[in-house]
């Protein structure tokens, strides 16, 4: 699985995306909407909660915790040692598994990308 991160304009100001290479049948990556639900926050101000998920993951990879969740608003990822789902809090129905070294790595460079300084010009590719 591949995701891309890049900065985009609009009239006033500049905001991360996070798009996906491997997306479901509606053209939609659960993981980037995961990554993007930022609560109605600026992008900086979510970077704190992305550690948590990430300070969340590694308590289960340390099997400190047999499972964990985190979610935002609208999206919930659980995950064990091996595996992470993804899901809507709007319909279960509606998720993506993944392995949770997976997910942590995308936490991981969310959270660069976020600390980097925003360039449109930028685009960075991530092989998970």
């Amino acid at each position: 699985m591949k995701i891309s991160f890049s900065w985009k304009r609009d009239v006033d100001s500049i905001y991360p995306v996070c798009s996906s290479i491997t997306d479901n049948n509606d053209d939609k990556s659960i993981l980037s909407s995961l990554l993007m639900d930022d609560g109605g926050l600026s992008y900086d101000d979510t970077i704190p909660w992305v550690e948590e998920g990430i300070k969340r993951i590694n308590s289960v990879l340390t099997i400190e915790c047999a499972s964990f969740d985190w979610d935002r608003e609208r999206w919930r990822a659980e995950f064990t040692i091996e595996n992470a789902q993804i899901y809507s809090l709007l319909d279960h129905s509606y998720f993506q598994i993944l392995t949770t070294q997976q997910l942590k790595n995308a936490l991981v460079e969310w959270k660069l990308f976020l600390e980097s300084t925003p360039n449109i010009e930028n685009i960075i590719e991530v092989d998970l």
